[in-house]
């Protein structure tokens, strides 16, 4: 669906929130669930029975409206794919910390003195708020109607939709942008104002106790030509597994635990296939998941020597999904051949007591416990570190 983005979506002032029209791009996703409910079966679709996707902000997207109006469920939807994203991507900054963005953009498109700031900006042309609007990420914000609280909060007072969910990441998700670090400093000085978290010199020193520099040897799996890379800086694997985790692989896991633990149905993944001319070393970077859900692979680096085995995995996927949407189980059935996964194994439901990912790779899919990472990811996850880092 398509929705407001970045200052036309998410800028955030006080006239705004006054107005009830903070948070406006999420408010735009909300309209459009409501009108595929209302619209769906003039298409032939059936309204009881939509499942949204989403990946990376998408993702998040889907878990803010999992939580939206304090979990009020409208019925908008009857499961959820989440890929490389959940509840907990970036921080729910409070309005006052928008205040200086705010004035500054205003001054600078000459709406500061204006009787009404809002109506001025408003009738800025596009191309000059966008030149104007700096560097500044615009998220959601608490704004008491939409978003009534933290996730972590809403989390703990058992407020959000609960339907089943596919949920996954990619093994290094956030390699291609955890910054050149050499030293325990560089990555110490980065992550106060990494994606705008809170992030507090206790924390970060635990941080470290719990992801040592050892860059051969950090779970799921291990380098086996193993060698520190100069150029990407040779602490660039830690943080780069720190980072994977805050972001997006932390999420991954709680969301499955949260609607497990609520009586739901859930299945994770961990996608592992690299494009066909990756090196080892570079990993499993966010979005190149995306190539394989679409079904799309010839469009991933050009013509590959692997095509075959990539178009496996993408079709098996595909059917999967397909599989969730049909009748909320991926898994399929041998005596229908429409929907039989036969490149995957047995996917398992999500069980708190043996946690289990399935893990999608175009050589051979296999089933793996889900515990790797186990005290780091549960430190990011605990209510009191959700609340400090994350929102």
């Amino acid at each position: 669906m398509n929705y407001r983005l970045g200052l036309w979506g998410f800028m955030q002032s006080a006239q705004l929130q006054t107005e009830g029209s903070s948070n406006a791009g999420l408010a735009d996703q909300r309209l459009a669930l409501h009108w595929i409910r209302d619209n769906i079966a003039a298409f032939g679709g059936d309204p009881d029975k939509v499942t949204i996707w989403g990946e990376s902000a998408g993702a998040q997207s889907i878990a803010y409206q999992m939580f939206a109006y304090g979990g009020r469920d409208d019925n908008l939807f009857r499961g959820a794919i989440l890929e490389s994203g959940g509840p907990q991507g970036c921080q729910i900054e409070s309005l006052s910390w928008y205040n200086t963005a705010n004035e500054n953009l205003t001054r600078s498109v000459g709406c500061w003195g204006a009787k009404d700031q809002l109506a001025c900006l408003r009738a800025v042309d596009q191309a000059t708020l966008f030149s104007a609007r700096q560097s500044v990420v615009w998220n959601p914000i608490l704004d008491g109607d939409l978003l009534q609280g933290y996730p972590s909060q809403l989390i703990e007072d058992d407020k959000f939709v609960k339907v089943p969910i596919i949920t996954g990441a990619n093994t290094d998700e956030t390699f291609a942008i955890a910054g050149t670090p050499n030293t325990d400093q560089d990555i110490f000085n980065s992550l106060p104002t990494w994606r705008s978290y809170s992030f507090t010199p206790p924390t970060i020193r635990k941080l470290f106790q719990l992801y040592p520099d050892d860059p051969c040897n950090q779970p799921p799996y291990a380098i086996t030509n193993c060698t520190r890379h100069p150029s990407r800086g040779l602490q660039w694997r830690r943080a780069a597994q720190i980072g994977s985790d805050l972001v997006m692989i932390s999420g991954r896991r709680k969301m499955a635990e949260l609607l497990t633990r609520s009586g739901q149905a859930a299945w994770s993944y961990r996608f592992d296939q690299r494009p066909w001319n990756g090196a080892e070393w570079d990993g499993v970077k966010h979005f190149q998941n995306v190539a394989f859900s679409f079904q799309n692979i010839s469009g991933l680096l050009g013509p590959s020597p692997q095509y075959d085995s990539h178009l496996r995995l993408a079709q098996a996927i595909g059917k999967a999904y397909v599989n969730f949407v049909r009748r909320l189980d991926p898994n399929g059935s041998p005596t229908e051949a429409p929907y039989d996964v036969g490149a995957l194994p047995v996917w398992p439901q999500y069980n708190l007591d043996r946690p289990q990912n399935i893990v999608l790779n175009a050589t051979k899919s296999w089933i793996e416990e889900d515990t790797w990472r186990q005290d780091g990811i549960a430190y990011i996850n605990s209510p009191e570190v959700s609340k400090e880092l994350l929102g």
